[in-house]
């Protein structure tokens, strides 16, 4: 799986399980469109009763760096309740995205320890501070905790916690599409 970000790729290439947060959630909803593209195939958990993903904004971002459709690649999955969560993310395999793991606030022990004894790779994408709210084992469970913050022109990814990299920041121009490219290439 791959961010499409190369910096950001290279720092995450050998650590298993990922965790990408944001207290700004228009971000981290655009942040995880794009790594779903970016990782097709890939299996995708969305947790949570209502939204957790745009079809429509996974073929713009599709077209927008010049990948071909994805929506026949994905196996997609919701977990609706607590409960659901811990064997939804046992019945997958291979790489998975799971959106808003933490979502129901119950059974976090549980929800992790099922990431955690995952043999594949996985990124998880929370909404809000995962420093303040969320599972304590939980942020155990992630190799590396990546903070994601919008900027004038794009966005920083911090990495908080890395087995293999000091604390860095990496600047990006945009979440969408590579700078070199732009909407013109869609329209």
């Amino acid at each position: 799986m791959k961010t499409g970000f190369d910096e950001l790729d290279e720092v995450i290439a050998d650590d298993w399980t990922v965790e990408f947060f944001s207290i700004n959630a228009r971000l981290i909803f655009s942040f995880y469109h794009r790594v779903i593209v970016e990782s097709a195939p890939v299996n995708v958990l969305v947790v949570g009763e209502r939204g957790g993903l745009d079809p429509y904004l996974l073929i713009q971002i599709a077209r927008a760096i010049g990948r071909e459709s994805v929506e026949e690649k994905l196996i997609i999955r919701r977990a609706f309740k607590a409960e659901d969560v811990p064997p939804s993310i046992e019945s997958f395999d291979g790489d998975l995205v799971i959106i808003d793991p933490y979502h129901h606030n119950r059974l976090q022990g549980s929800v992790a320890s099922a990431i955690k004894e995952r043999g594949d790779r996985t990124f998880l994408f929370s909404f809000g501070d995962r420093r303040k709210f969320g599972s304590v084992f939980g942020w155990h469970v992630a190799s590396s905790v990546i903070e994601l913050k919008e900027v004038e022109g794009g966005f920083k990814a911090r990495l908080i916690k890395s087995p293999s990299h000091p604390e860095v920041e990496l600047a990006f121009s945009s979440v969408f599409w590579r700078a070199e490219q732009g909407l013109s290439r869609w329209l």
